[in-house]
């Protein structure tokens, strides 16, 4: 799993073609946000281009840890036992089997679970009042993480 941590290096894996422009687009938006620094043209993660990333990645915020002001990292899975760690929140789950669920386990509703593309799909909890670690699957993954099965719960 590759873990992300600023959006500086987000960014740079971007750059080597080691990140899908959906996800940086998806990234970006999130911490404009939260740092209530959004252009005024930007309304939605796809409207930013190449040229916002450029201007981000120049911003101090663009140096943030996403953990401490996002409430989580940024986790782009890459296998099967990656999935593990997506965490629902399910308490009667949790007290049968001592754990949290994850996305292998049983379709649940989640903070933010939707398609970014044709090719990734996105999981977060809010586990505290920052927010928390965001998941990005690729669809390889779709089946074993039950992403129809968390669509369908999710888009009800």
């Amino acid at each position: 799993m590759i873990e992300i941590c600023t959006f500086k290096q987000a960014f740079q894996l971007y750059q080597a073609d080691k990140l899908a422009f959906s996800i940086v687009q998806d990234i970006a938006y999130t911490l404009m946000s939260a740092c209530d620094d959004i252009p005024p043209n930007i309304h939605s993660s796809t409207d930013i281009n190449s040229n916002n990333l450029i201007w981000l990645s120049g911003q101090l915020a663009a140096e943030f840890s996403f953990n401490k002001y996002l409430g989580g990292d940024a986790y782009i899975c890459e296998s099967e036992a990656d999935l593990t760690s997506i965490k629902g929140f399910n308490p009667a789950w949790a007290e049968k089997h001592g754990d949290w669920p994850n996305v292998t386990d049983q379709p649940m509703v989640w903070d933010v679970c939707h398609k970014l593309d044709e090719c990734y799909v996105t999981f977060c909890n809010i586990w505290n009042n920052a927010g928390g670690p965001v998941f990005y699957v690729p669809k390889t993954l779709w089946t074993k993480a039950r992403v129809e099965e968390h669509l369908a719960i999710n888009q009800a």
